[in-house]
C-alpha cells in the first residue's frame, strides 16, 4: 500500500515541478503579445471617473464656468457613501458614455427682501437658506479628440 501512495505522490510532485513554471509563463506571455492588456473601456471609465472628481472639486470651490445652468443655486456637491455605488457606462462605439452619481447637493437660496422676515435676515448678515437634499446625478459624457467632455447633466 505504501507503494502505490509513494506512486502517487511522486506522480503529483513532478506533475507540479512541470506545471509550475508554465503557469507562470503563460501570463507574460500574454500581456507581451497584446501590449495594453487592459480594455479601453476600462481606461475611458477611469478618465471620465477623473473628469467628474475634477468637476465636482471646481464646483465646491466655486468656479463658476463649470456650473450648468440647472445647478444654479447648488453650492457644494458630495458624494452620498450611503447610495448606490456609481455607474459609469460606456458606448460601443467609445464616443458617449452615461454616469449615475448618487449624491448630496447644497443648495443657497437668496431671500427676497419683500417681507419683514428678509428685511430682518439681510440687515443681520443673512438673506439666505440653505438646504441638502439626497440624490442622483446623472451626466452625459462625449469623447472628442481623445479627451471627454461633459455634455448635459441632471439632477434626478
Amino acid at each position: 500500500m505504501t507503494d502505490t501512495v509513494s506512486s502517487r505522490r511522486s506522480f503529483l510532485k513532478a506533475g507540479a515541478l512541470i506545471a509550475g513554471p508554465l503557469a507562470a509563463t503563460v501570463p507574460a506571455a500574454v500581456l507581451a503579445a497584446d501590449g495594453d492588456y487592459r480594455p479601453s473601456s476600462l481606461l475611458d471609465e477611469a478618465a471620465i471617473h477623473r473628469l467628474h472628481q475634477d468637476w465636482m472639486r471646481a464646483i465646491n470651490t466655486g468656479t463658476p464656468a463649470l456650473r450648468p445652468a440647472t445647478l444654479k443655486d447648488v453650492r457644494s456637491i458630495v458624494g452620498d457613501p450611503a447610495g448606490d455605488p456609481d455607474a459609469i457606462r460606456v458606448a460601443a462605439d467609445g464616443s458617449r458614455a452615461t454616469g449615475r452619481f448618487a449624491c448630496t447637493i447644497e443648495t443657497v437660496t437668496e431671500l427676497h427682501a419683500d417681507s419683514t422676515f428678509a428685511q430682518m435676515a439681510h440687515a443681520q448678515g443673512g438673506g439666505s437658506t440653505r438646504s441638502s437634499q439626497r440624490g442622483v446625478l446623472s451626466v452625459e459624457y462625449r469623447k472628442a479628440a481623445n479627451a471627454w467632455t461633459i455634455a448635459g447633466i441632471a439632477w434626478v
